[in-house]
């Protein structure tokens, strides 16, 4: 028996030590590669590997760092080894040790030099996955499953994950918040199945900038500070350049953006651009180049300011965002360049939850748990990507390939297309449609999208349409299923564009066209036609400008559409404050010489100001379209010395780079209010070109700053949020005791206005940073308002529970927490509340409160009266099978309900 005992104990030491050290690999290079655990004791961190699982003769120490946190004790060890010394591209088979406990064997595979492939047949390929996020579901660690299955399956039962996948490449959100619970139980712990083989390299989600420890325990955990590219380094974790082989990983931070980060962006493209062994680059952000779910809640500096740049570079061929847990494709109008959402497995993001808009560079978004396997092929130029998915919480799925896209080099463009109407600048009228020759190529690749550009003239500087359209669009639920995506072009021939009767003027119209295969490929533009639309309803005169603001001297372009046509129609530039007549001239102004729609140009302004550009008709000084102001000036920068500040402390704003024009003044507004409809909390007049302006006294809450101009509301520059305090929003709700079928109706004030701002509910006593919540329920990011939490987020259970709002995705609480209680719908009912078909429910209940009625049968009236037969309330033409009747009225004491449906019922109600 003793010996039976020491048995039992020896095979469960065993196999509690192989399975308590679980390798994590990182920031793997051609000759070296880092290895992490976690362990609750014991700094000895050891490293033993060799060429074979039986030869494990080399020996790597390193360190392990100690870390404190909530539920941490200073017992979390976390394990740094560097193996370095490797050989290129070279399989090494590797196990951990600490005391006692030794790891399993595993493997990994250097990286292969620069412009290199990573596998015999000269591939190179890599995972892409992002929002992990969830602790307490089986969601990520599923994801990871697939995939390890995927890989399998694709080359070989038998082989290691690193014989075919050089690395994972993880887009953010890879915990909830940054605690040491989230990185040991929901990023290390659900990724395991390949931590341990495929060395991963992530990126700052705005998830990790969350929690007790926040940045700081990413940056414990990761080993991001090495990463560099032909010398260029960032100087910070937050934001790095690595190669793999032929391929060059630009990976941004979303989350911190700024100068600096540009600056290095364009350090890093202007190397790989000159870099012979780079083939493809791929940039990284968390935050979104595009997305039709929860809209606006995209990356703008990557959208606006970054991508312009990376596009630059012929090399560039894909972006990768995350943030919204779905997968969306698209790519680029004018450039072969793709962008993804990666489709996170956290928190349900599905069809009719939030704002959405269909977008022409989004061919595809598909609400499921999806990840990517991207296959490069060294030698041939090619560029494959595969989008996996397991499906939603409606339904799983093994491992469906959902999309695919590519892009090969040196495939010919599709051949120039003709518009095949016989319009020779004839007249026509709508509707009409617009046809194209058919596509054709001498490539193997299928039409993927086309665009019609009418203009007004035959340079197309002034558009009339561009119509742009892919072959699919994958937008919006097939009916109700939310995990679904519709084609809404399905049946729809993408070569033929139809105007509708009056959707454009009279006048006179240029029309072109072109076809883009599915490899990016745009064909030559075909030859211009034209046509003349006549018997049109719609007109639609207007000038519009190429920017709204100008630096002094920097040339004014004006466009001119549906104008009158007289040959002295004129378009004319004046200081605001002027009004245009003989006493007033302007100060430059040009005929449109008899065009009806056209361009001018007229030599820059020397004074600082504020203009605006107008269009009057034949000479006279009548002015037929609604001005368009602009401004002169340098372009004027605002910040704050902090993000947040603490109740009552002042808040120092200071600015650079301004006009200094007479009453020039900056203002401080509540988040939500809009600058001429409502005051500004506080604002002060501004008499030089730089200063600083100290603002005392603002009350706990959400604002933002900018600088206006001439005491109106014109601005330059961009608003610059700040904080005041820490609990601002202020929460409640409809009632403090509910039953299990009744929706909870909450209200807010001064919330922070972010899109993803959100209800949480929670049982009482439980931590949102630590405990799973019950619900959660976004609220479009409004500053104020109320919402009904919809039944499927109620809690199901009787108990006591809480609801608070947290911002942008985060467990930030910013509101207080307010309490209530779930209570079962048939406690309480007496003799009489079940009478066959009725139900009154709760009863006894305190006066004031609701009495809820369901019925089998549609209800036409009820009836309530005391004991003595008064009557004290008839609620008539009901015809409905649920009402309710709040009792503030009726004092305490018994009553009868006539309840009359398909008979009457008679229950009796204790108030109390």
């Amino acid at each position: 028996m003793k010996k039976f005992y020491f048995l039992l104990v020896l095979l469960s030491s065993l196999f509690l030590k192989a399975q308590t050290l679980n390798p994590y690999l990182q920031a793997a290079t051609p000759t070296s590669i880092y290895v992490n655990w976690k362990t609750d004791g014991n700094t000895e961190s050891i490293v033993e590997y060799g060429s074979s699982p039986e030869s494990l003769t080399t020996t790597a120490t390193g360190n392990a760092s100690v870390f404190s946190d909530t539920g941490y004790p200073a017992n979390y060890y976390y394990h740094t080894v560097k193996v370095d010394g490797l050989e290129p591209n070279t399989k090494y088979y590797y196990r951990v040790k600490t005391g006692a406990l030794t790891s399993d064997v595993y493997s990994f595979r250097t990286m292969p030099l620069a412009g290199q492939a990573a596998t015999a047949d000269g591939h190179l390929r890599f995972l892409i996955m992002g929002d992990n996020q969830m602790r307490n579901v089986p969601r990520f660690d599923s994801l990871v499953s697939a995939a390890k299955r995927k890989i399998a399956q694709k080359w070989g039962l038998l082989a290691d994950p690193s014989d075919n996948i050089a690395l994972t490449v993880m887009v953010g959100d890879q915990v909830d918040v940054g605690t040491l619970d989230h990185y040991e139980n929901v990023h290390f712990k659900k990724n395991k199945a390949l931590s341990g083989y495929l060395p991963i390299q992530t990126l700052v989600g705005n998830h990790e900038t969350y929690g007790t420890l926040a940045m700081q325990a990413y940056y414990d955990h990761y080993v991001l500070d090495e990463m560099s590219y032909q010398g260029i380094s960032s100087g910070t974790e937050n934001y790095y350049a690595n190669q793999v082989g032929n391929i060059l990983f630009i990976a941004l931070d979303t989350e911190h953006t700024g100068l600096q980060q540009l600056t290095w962006v364009n350090q890093v493209l202007a190397a790989a651009n000159n870099d012979e062994t780079v083939d493809w680059i791929i940039s990284l952000g968390h935050r979104p180049y595009q997305a039709e779910q929860y809209i606006g809640d995209i990356s703008q500096w990557v959208r606006n300011t970054v991508m312009p740049v990376l596009v630059t570079s012929p090399k560039h061929i894909l972006h990768v965002g995350a943030h919204h847990h779905l997968y969306h494709r698209g790519q680029l109008k004018n450039t072969p360049t793709y962008q993804i959402i990666s489709g996170g497995v956290a928190w349900d993001q599905y069809w009719g939850m939030a704002a959405e808009a269909n977008y022409e560079d989004v061919q595809k978004t598909i609400s499921n748990w999806m990840y990517q396997i991207v296959d490069v092929d060294v030698n041939n130029g090619t560029f494959d990507v595969e989008s996996y998915s397991i499906g939603s919480v409606y339904q799983w799925k093994d491992n469906e390939l959902m999309d695919e896209f590519h892009h090969y080099k040196g495939l010919p463009a599709p051949a120039k297309p003709e518009i095949v109407n016989d319009f020779d600048g004839g007249d026509v009228e709508l509707p009409l449609t617009i046809e194209s020759s058919p596509y054709t190529t001498t490539s193997e690749e299928l039409l993927n999208s086309t665009q019609f550009m009418i203009g007004k003239n035959a340079e197309f500087e002034i558009l009339e349409k561009d119509v742009y359209r892919d072959f699919e669009d994958l937008y919006g639920p097939v009916g109700t299923q939310v995990d679904t995506s519709a084609n809404v072009m399905e049946g729809v021939d993408i070569t033929k564009l139809t105007i509708a009767e009056n959707e454009i003027p009279n006048g006179q119209y240029f029309v072109k066209v072109r076809h883009r295969d599915r490899n990016l490929s745009w064909s030559e533009w075909s030859e211009v036609k034209s046509f003349n639309v006549t018997n049109s309803s719609f007109a639609n005169t207007l000038i519009q400008l190429d920017t709204i603001a100008y630096n002094v001297n920097e040339p004014i372009s004006v466009s001119f559409s549906d104008t009158p046509g007289n040959g002295t129609d004129w378009v004319g530039l004046y200081k605001v404050g002027q009004t245009p007549g003989s006493a007033s001239p302007s100060l430059a102004w040009q005929y449109t010489n008899g065009q009806t729609s056209g361009n001018i140009t007229f030599n820059g302004l020397s004074q600082v100001g504020r203009y605006y550009a107008t269009l009057m008709e034949n000479d006279t000084y009548n002015e037929i379209v609604e001005r368009k102001y602009f401004y002169v000036g340098p372009f004027v920068t605002v910040d704050t010395d902090q993000n947040v500040y603490e109740s009552g402390n002042p808040v120092t704003v200071t600015f650079a780079n301004g006009p200094a024009l007479t009453n020039d003044w900056i203002g401080i507004y509540k988040v939500g209010h809009t600058p001429g409809s409502i005051n500004s909390t506080q604002w002060e007049y501004v008499y030089a070109a730089e200063g600083e302006l100290t603002f005392e006294g603002l009350a706990d809450g959400y604002y933002f700053v900018q600088y206006f101009l001439e005491d109106g509301y014109d601005t330059v520059g961009q608003k610059v949020f700040f904080q005041v305090g820490s609990q601002i929003t202020q929460l409640a709700i409809n009632n403090t005791i509910y039953n299990l079928n009744e929706n909870i109706i909450a209200t807010w004030t001064d919330a922070p206005g972010i899109i993803k701002d959100w209800l949480g509910i929670y049982h009482e006593g439980d931590e949102p940073n630590v405990d799973p919540l019950v619900s959660y329920t976004y609220f479009d990011g409004q500053p104020e308002g109320s919402k009904i939490i919809p039944d499927e987020n109620m809690p199901t259970t009787p108990g006591e529970y809480f609801i608070v709002i947290f911002t942008d995705d985060s467990y930030n609480e910013v509101s207080n927490r307010v309490t209530f209680q779930i209570l079962d719908d048939t406690a309480g009912l007496d003799e009489f509340s079940s009478q066959n078909a009725v139900m009154v429910y709760p009863n006894p209940v305190k006066a004031g409160e609701k009495t809820y009625i369901k019925c089998k049968y549609p209800i036409d009236q009820i009836d309530v009266f005391d004991m003595t037969g008064n009557l004290f309330y008839t609620s008539e033409n009901i015809n409905d099978y649920n009402f309710s009747l709040i009792n503030q009225s009726l004092p305490t004491g018994v009553y009868i309900l006539k309840i009359h449906s398909n008979k009457v019922y008679n229950v009796k109600v204790i108030v109390n």
